[in-house]
């Protein structure tokens, strides 16, 4: 039946009255027609009284209440109140008893049909006695329920009540939002409101903060603060950094003095559109399960960072960091500074601390970024990175020098103060710092700010004198320029004089250093007027270093000597002067003398003849003689003193050796200066008598061929082999001693060791000669170096001794003689060969001569002198390594050969022993006899004249006394030769020739015995037979000397074979050899003396 009243025609055709009609007769349920009619008709107060209010089904009116939006703000609220009257504590307790039938029931659980809707309204004057009745029958009936025990019925029931209660708070908030009632109703909008009603609040307050709805979310903190007020921070986070702060300045947290007397957060002041209604109590909500408050976390998914900021009363130190980070995003995300900067005014106006530097900062960046315009992509975290100094520098990079005094005053002048306030003394050292920086390169812009601090001028940029001094001071100084001279006396005429204004404990040592920089001023003057400029840094910094300041000196002089064309004499003049000053005021480290000196030595180096003679005038020349007098123009005050004599020659050396070593050949401009300078000194110690020595020298290596650069030979550290040049240059240089000696002495050869440079030079000289084979010449030099000694020598005298092709033997040996005498010791051995070989030869024509003298073509008997010079070669010479005598070694070999063969010739020996003289006899062999008859009966011992003093009543043989007077050394006998020369020989062979030296030493005892008994003893101990020796006792005359002697022979001869003598000991008879001589001449002196004494008494 239900189903045909639905489905009838009648309401298909909006017939609704017959449909009622028919429904009453019938007794059938109308709702359906009120279902469809509320459906056709928007929704009003009339529709609800007409039509809802007519229907009994609770669950479909409550669903119309809650899901229908109506289409005016008037509609919605009586529809959200009419779902919430059949939601109180009376539907609730009837759906409990089971008495509500699934009604919609209205308060006091009255019946609709009985009771028309109009008169369950009230005017406004019972409006307040019922709500009193309402609240006591609310808590009547709150005690009658058991929320604990609810039904599902129930529990959908406060559900319903719940979210009608939210959609009427969020009308309410609508309302607001839209200007209030009045104009609610012109700009209500239905499907927003259905949108608004069930969106997240949180999300609402973040749209409406992106937005800039300030209006709204204003509304909804005050409204829905318990939602949102934690998460209010984070909220305005999401305005658009283009969003001037001060349009939602409402919004901002603010502090206070709380009651503890501490900044607190002023809380927001929350309001409620109702009062809590008892389904919203916890114990209701708890049984519901249902969420208090909406989901939050979307707000933190792009921004974890604003995590930090979710609370509902921040600290205070978190709303710092807050305004912070806020101001640093706006300025990160727009660079609209102007922005960041109100947001930081407008929290340091609520009394938010710790704002002050972030606020400076974006005052230094709205400066840059809006008025100089230099840095427009500088972020506020560049900024922030930056050291003081370096924001001053960016305020002030753009400002150009006509209106730099004004934008000083508008942008650095505050800058400053905004640095004070951070740090005491900021300012000040900022200030110095940034003017001296700027004055490193110029001092252009510091001179601007110098001139406006002036003590006269009203408005000061530096107002303290003594810091005006202080910067002035070290811009100054700190200057890298040498142009910046004017625009320094300018500045020095912006500081206050002595005496002006008031005075600190520093300001007297400010004037002071002012007095000091004026100075310094004058000699930057002074370099600027001679053409050498120099930054005033460079004259503080060396007026105490002497050798800085001495090298200044010395510059400024050069550079004035250097100009072209010469300067004059007067410049000159005023360049000493200026020295003078220089050293008075500033250069005090430095003596005058050395004022002079520098002067002195520029004149002598100024590359002018004029210059150097005047140079002779301003210094002591000779430590004697009478000084040149000064020139007229530098006589007066300071002019008159000269150079010492000391310094004048150091002065004088050091330029004469500055010309010379720039000379490109002797003929070179600079060495006729230096000469000029060494002339200067009229006694001319060594030091410049060797320097005119070495350009002297230049002539000479000039005659020589020798083409060097004056520099070089200086520098030559080994001057001889200047010589060697000369004479490998020239073939017949060896010629040339006496210009080679001099040469050398010029060149100073081994210094001031004159013997030693002799010896050096006519070493070349006789190499040089022998390698041309002139062995007359290359002996000339050698005799010379014999006769000085010189001990380098050997090895030339050893080379021409040992030239075969020179033919004069004795000279040959006495230059053996000589090398022998001098060489080291690893050559003994080679040069006693050579020389053993050279004695062979001389003693073997000595032999022959005295066997076969030679005649001349005239019949003259050619002497032994003669015979030796024309003798042939012989003997080998001392082994070398060098190639030259290897060759020599080669053409003489076969020479010295065919000598040795014909000594080794047993028919030679024979020949040469017969020429010795018998025994008794007179011959060629024997001594020479005259005045040996004298001791013929050998009364006296005969001894050698060095031992005479030690015996008594010798016999001495005149003719052998060599000591007491200069003699002829003897001439050998002919025995002495033949004995030497077999000697030799058989040491030539090594032994294996064996020399039949009997007859010999017989021959030389028995002539020796007259003459010295002890060189007799010796020959006769050398016979190769013992007995022998009687041949030569039987033939002398039968005394006591003579038979004591025979017995003393035989003695040692029986001692020697009874006690032999061993190789690894030697024998006793030598261990005492000297006392057994002294012993045995007493003896056979004592035995002469008994034989003597027996013959007379006999």
């Amino acid at each position: 039946m239900m189903r045909y009243i639905a489905s009838h025609p009648k309401i298909d055709n909006e017939e609704y009255g017959e449909a009622l009609s028919l429904a009453q007769a019938y007794n059938l349920d109308s709702d359906l027609v009120y279902q469809r009619q509320w459906r056709k008709s928007p929704v009003s107060i009339a529709s609800i009284q007409d039509y809802l209010s007519k229907i009994r089904k609770r669950s479909w009116v409550l669903h119309e209440c809650v899901e229908r939006v109506p289409e005016n703000v008037d509609a919605a609220k009586e529809l959200l109140q009419y779902g919430l009257k059949g939601t109180d504590l009376e539907a609730l307790i009837a759906i409990g008893l089971n008495e509500d039938g699934g009604r919609f029931i209205m308060p006091g659980d009255v019946d609709l049909d009985d009771l028309p809707y109009e008169d369950l309204l009230s005017d406004d004057e019972e409006l307040g006695m019922k709500k009193e009745k309402e609240k006591m029958k609310r808590q009547e009936l709150l005690a009658k329920v058991d929320f604990c025990r609810l039904t599902l019925e129930q529990k959908e029931l406060c559900r319903s009540r719940l979210k009608l209660l939210s959609y009427l708070d969020r009308l309410a908030t609508y309302e607001e939002i839209l200007g209030g009632p009045h104009s609610a109703e012109q700009k209500y909008d239905a499907d927003f409101f259905k949108k608004f009603r069930s969106q997240n609040i949180v999300l609402s307050a973040r749209n409406y903060a992106r937005e800039s709805n300030v209006q709204a979310l204003n509304i909804l903190f005050t409204y829905h603060g318990e939602e949102l007020l934690q998460h209010r921070l984070a909220i305005l986070y999401n305005f658009p950094e283009t969003t001037s702060p001060h349009e939602y300045a409402v919004l901002l947290p603010e502090a206070c003095m709380d009651e503890r007397g501490e900044l607190a957060l002023i809380p927001w002041d929350e309001q409620r559109h109702r009062e809590m209604d008892w389904c919203e109590a916890e114990e209701c909500r708890a049984v519901l399960d249902q969420n208090l408050f909406d989901v939050d976390g979307f707000l933190y998914e792009d921004a974890p960072d604003l995590q930090r900021f979710r609370t509902a009363t921040p600290p205070i130190e978190l709303l710092t960091d807050w305004y912070r980070s806020r101001a640093q995003d706006i300025d990160s995300c727009s660079r609209q500074v102007d922005c960041a900067l109100s947001l930081v005014r407008l929290g340091k106006e609520r009394e938010i601390l710790g704002l002050e530097l972030l606020s400076d900062d974006l005052i230094t960046m709205e400066t840059l970024v809006y008025e100089t315009s230099c840095e427009l992509s500088l972020t506020l975290k560049n900024l922030q990175q930056l050291s003081d100094i370096d924001k001053l520098r960016l305020l002030m990079k753009n400002s150009h020098p006509e209106r730099y005094v004004k934008d000083a005053f508008q942008w650095m002048v505050p800058f400053l103060h905004r640095c004070e306030g951070h740090s005491e003394g900021a300012a000040k050292s900022l200030l110095a710092k940034y003017l001296v920086g700027l004055a490193q390169q110029d001092l252009t812009l510091p001179l601007i700010i110098f001139q406006h601090s002036k003590p006269v001028c009203q408005q000061k940029i530096i107002g303290d004198p003594d810091q005006l001094m202080e910067v002035a001071l070290e811009c100054i100084y700190s200057c890298e320029r040498d142009d910046q001279l004017s625009l320094c006396y300018d500045i020095l005429e912006c500081l206050p004089q002595r005496g002006y204004g008031p005075e600190t404990d520093i300001t007297a040592s400010l004037h002071d250093k002012v007095d000091k920089l004026e100075k310094h001023l004058s000699v930057v003057e002074v370099l600027e007027k001679h053409g050498l400029q120099k930054p005033i840094s460079y004259v503080k910094n060396s007026q105490s270093r002497k050798e800085e300041a001495h090298q200044l000196m010395v510059k400024l002089c050069r550079h004035t000597g250097r100009k072209n064309p010469p300067v004059s004499e007067t410049v000159w003049r005023g360049l000493l002067q200026d020295l003078l000053d220089m050293q008075k005021n500033v250069y005090s480290c430095l003596k005058s003398e050395m004022c002079h000196q520098v002067f002195v030595e520029s004149l002598l180096c100024s590359n002018c003849v004029e210059n150097v003679r005047l140079a002779g005038q301003l210094m002591h020349c000779s430590k004697v003689s009478q000084d040149v007098p000064v020139s007229l123009s530098f006589r007066g005050k300071g002019y008159a003193v000269k150079v010492a004599y000391e310094s004048s020659v150091e002065l004088v050396l050091a330029a004469a050796r500055e010309y010379f070593n720039s000379s490109t050949s002797l003929t070179d401009p600079c060495m006729r200066l230096a000469r000029a300078c060494l002339q200067l000194i009229t006694d001319c110690p060594p030091a410049i008598q060797e320097e005119l020595d070495l350009i002297s020298a230049l002539s000479q290596l000039e005659d020589f061929s020798i083409c060097i650069l004056p520099l070089q030979v200086r520098l030559r550290s080994n001057r001889l082999s200047l010589i060697e040049e000369c004479i490998t240059q020239c073939s017949t240089a060896y010629k040339q001693s006496a210009t080679l000696l001099s040469l050398a002495s010029l060149l100073r050869v081994s210094g001031d060791n004159n013997t030693g440079r002799k010896g050096q030079v006519l070493t070349l000289l006789a190499e040089q000669a022998l390698k041309c084979l002139d062995f007359k010449a290359s002996y000339i030099h050698c005799q010379d170096l014999m006769a000085a000694g010189y001990s380098p020598a050997w090895e030339v005298c050893s080379l021409l001794g040992q030239s075969e092709g020179y033919r004069d033997l004795e000279v040959r040996q006495e230059l053996l003689a000589f090398a022998l005498t001098h060489c080291p010791p690893d050559n003994i051995h080679a040069l006693l060969a050579a020389s053993s070989d050279l004695q062979t030869q001389v003693l073997y024509q000595a032999v022959n001569y005295q066997m076969e003298p030679a005649k001349t073509d005239t019949g003259r008997e050619v002497t032994k002198a003669d015979y030796l010079k024309q003798a042939g070669t012989a003997g080998d010479l001392l082994h070398r390594t060098t190639a030259k005598t290897m060759e020599v070694l080669t053409t003489t070999g076969l020479t010295t050969k065919a000598v040795l063969t014909a000594v080794s010739d047993h028919r030679w020996w024979k020949e040469s022993l017969s020429y010795l003289h018998p025994l008794q006899g007179h011959g060629v062999g024997a001594t020479d006899q005259e005045g040996v008859f004298e001791n013929s009966n050998l009364e006296h011992q005969g001894c050698s004249p060095f031992y005479q003093e030690l015996i008594e009543d010798p016999y001495v043989d005149q003719s052998q006394d060599v000591y007491s007077s200069y003699k002829e050394t003897p001439q050998e006998i002919f025995a002495e030769v033949l004995l030497r020369t077999g000697k030799l020989a058989e040491a030539k062979t090594e032994g294996k020739t064996l020399f039949p030296a009997t007859e010999v030493l017989l021959q030389l005892a028995s002539d020796a015995f007259p003459r010295d008994m002890m060189l007799a003893l010796s020959y006769l101990l050398a016979l190769p037979q013992v007995l022998d020796a009687n041949k030569c006792f039987e033939k002398q005359c039968h005394s006591a000397l003579s038979l004591q002697l025979a017995a003393y022979y035989y003695s040692l001869q029986i001692y020697s074979r009874l006690m032999p003598c061993f190789k690894d000991k030697s024998h006793t008879l030598y261990q005492r050899l000297v006392d057994v001589c002294f012993c045995v001449l007493g003896c056979v002196k004592l035995s002469a003396s008994v034989s003597h004494s027996l013959l007379e008494e006999q």
